[in-house]
């Protein structure tokens, strides 16, 4: 039984192959907050991405603090419960991370959140943050003498806020560039790009399949 769409005011999905919808040409014509199909799938995937990116960056400054610890008091217990728990959670975030390379969400799923989007807004909040934080940090300092511990709180300090703050917004930032560029070097990417097109039917949300 032949495929048969409904009638739209936009262009089906079959009125142009998957790497014309693609184009990047394609997608200056129309608003960035313009729905389609394809940035659905663009911006759920880099939602996804990263949420685990964001973990895998926890997880491996984790290791680094416990390095950090391990060098100032030269306790070997900081180090391996640190490099432990951080080895594990880097261990899994990396493998749902990669499987997000190959993931084709289903319409309507959104993985979202409600931190910077761009790398720039990113740092800037990382950075307000940090700063304010330092003031008291240092005022803690002066006033108690433990700069030894304050330098410490201000590394892990920094380590969380990159992790949280930074990471997933370079990447939510990049996703539709993302999506573009791993389906040209993906085949199979391509081929659950392809079937999608082939497959997917306008809804009262999205109307076109493309572009990105």
């Amino acid at each position: 039984m032949a495929h048969v769409e409904p009638v739209s005011a936009y262009p089906p999905a079959s009125s142009r192959t998957l790497a014309q919808w693609l184009d990047p040409e394609l997608g200056e014509r129309y608003a960035p907050d313009f729905p389609t199909r394809l940035r659905e799938i663009a911006d759920a995937r880099a939602g996804a991405a990263g949420m685990w990116a964001a973990l895998l960056s926890t997880g491996f400054a984790a290791v680094v603090f416990g390095g950090v610890l391990f060098a100032v008091t030269g306790r070997t217990l900081p180090l391996l419960t640190w490099s432990i728990i951080g080895a594990v959670l880097a261990a899994v975030a990396g493998w749902f991370l990669r499987r997000v390379r190959h993931w084709v969400p289903r319409s309507g799923i959104s993985v979202s959140g409600r931190g910077p989007g761009t790398l720039r807004g990113g740092m800037w909040a990382a950075g307000g943050i940090l700063f304010l934080i330092n003031v008291f940090l240092v005022i803690g300092a002066l006033t108690s003498g433990r700069v030894l511990s304050m330098v410490l709180v201000d590394i892990g300090l920094v380590f969380l806020l990159v992790s949280v703050l930074v990471v997933p917004p370079a990447i939510v930032g990049r996703g539709r560039r993302t999506l573009r560029r791993q389906t040209q070097a993906d085949p199979l990417l391509a081929a659950s790009l392809e079937r999608e097109r082939l497959s997917w039917m306008p809804t009262g949300r999205t109307e076109m399949f493309g572009p990105l």
